[in-house]
């Protein structure tokens, strides 16, 4: 799949093939899409997983990442961009931490 895809691809569609997906090619399209909104990936991720453990049940998790990815980026960065970098990074966390703790 192609990154710009990513942003025309139906939610049905992009799901089980984001899930499929190895964390090198996530990170490779999250990468892409962050540079269209001026972010850097590195930037993003560590902001990401920094904000992780504060995410509370009451709070929006997803409506949280994406305040994260907007503020490494541009104000008037492309919503539907925002809203697929969101669902990916969160995919790369959950695989990090699987994979972290399938070590132990």
């Amino acid at each position: 799949m192609k990154t710009n895809e990513l942003l025309t691809a139906s939610e049905a569609e992009l799901v089980p093939q984001l899930r499929a997906m190895k964390n090198k090619e996530l990170e490779r399209h999250a990468a892409k899409l962050l540079k269209k909104v001026g972010a850097d990936y590195a930037q993003v991720l560590a902001a990401v997983t920094k904000a992780v453990p504060e995410l509370g049940a009451e709070q929006n998790a997803f409506a949280r990442i994406q305040e994260i990815v907007r503020a490494c980026g541009q104000v008037d960065a492309d919503q539907k961009i925002i809203e697929r970098v969101a669902v990916i990074m969160m995919i790369i966390i959950k695989k990090q931490f699987l994979k972290i703790h399938s070590q132990n």
